[in-house]
């Protein structure tokens, strides 16, 4: 089986259509989404509904809860609290009725993949919804949770999908008693091997604002088989994606970043 998984689409239509356009090259069975559908971009009510007709599973983010409910606003810096307020007032009562009732983290099992449960959120599994996992010291930290509440498998990997951060990066140890922490970053786009009782935090990065200094969407496709995953990097129409911003009102650091990938 290969899953599409994507995150952080952040309203950008454009990013997301070349990332589609990819899954459908590719052959994808499956699409799952971990969270922020909507916010910083111009396009939320287009995204949502295309999210919905393509993926079997989809998280809640941050900015999908409170572009939702208006709660917690001031957690967000000021561009970010802007595009919301601005976000909230786009989206039908279906719509936000549809991003609250998201939850921001699901176990999955996966046909091919044993009894081992895939761990999907958008945070981290400490925290779903809110933290960022940004350093070695918070992934090691996540991955003592995750080893005391995986089952042992000497046959497949155990892994952490998640979003947030908008960097397409993974930890992992190599086994259950390893020390030894590696990391990863995916800045072109990049073939992992998975190993067999491995443990492993996997960030696809974000479709629609990455922020690891390359600007292409990026997303990933994990193949149940093989056990790989394949992270790509896609160009897209930047250019048209940022002056929709501009065109909506919405502050114009959230449009020139798309160029830098920040």
């Amino acid at each position: 089986m290969r899953i599409g998984i994507i995150s952080d689409i952040h309203a950008n239509l454009e990013a997301l259509r070349s990332v589609w356009q990819l899954f459908d090259a590719e052959k994808v069975d499956d699409v799952w989404c971990l969270g922020d559908i909507v916010g910083y971009g111009a396009n939320p009510n287009q995204c949502i509904s295309e999210v919905r007709k393509r993926c079997s599973l989809i998280l809640k983010g941050n900015h999908d809860d409170t572009a939702a409910t208006l709660c917690n606003l001031e957690w967000f810096n000021e561009w970010a609290r802007e595009a919301i307020l601005w976000t909230h007032a786009q989206l039908s009562e279906q719509e936000l009725e549809f991003l609250e009732n998201l939850q921001p983290k699901q176990q999955v099992h996966v046909e091919g993949f044993g009894s081992v449960p895939i761990w999907l959120v958008h945070g981290s599994l400490r925290d779903p919804l809110s933290e960022y996992i940004l350093n070695d010291q918070i992934a090691s930290e996540n991955i003592e949770l995750l080893k005391s509440q995986a089952p042992f498998s000497s046959d497949f990997p155990i892994l952490l999908f998640f979003g947030h951060s908008h960097v397409a990066e993974a930890y992992h140890i190599n086994s259950p008693r390893s020390k030894k922490l590696n990391h990863q970053r995916f800045l072109i786009s990049t073939n992992l091997q998975l190993r067999p009782n491995g443990f492993y935090l996997i960030n696809v990065g974000s479709v629609g604002q990455p922020r690891d200094g390359n600007p292409y969407a990026s997303c990933g496709i994990f193949d149940t088989e093989t056990l790989t995953l394949r992270v790509f990097r896609i160009p897209y129409d930047i250019e048209r994606a940022a002056i929709k911003i501009l065109r909506a009102g919405l502050p114009q650091e959230l449009a020139l970043r798309l160029f830098q990938g920040w």
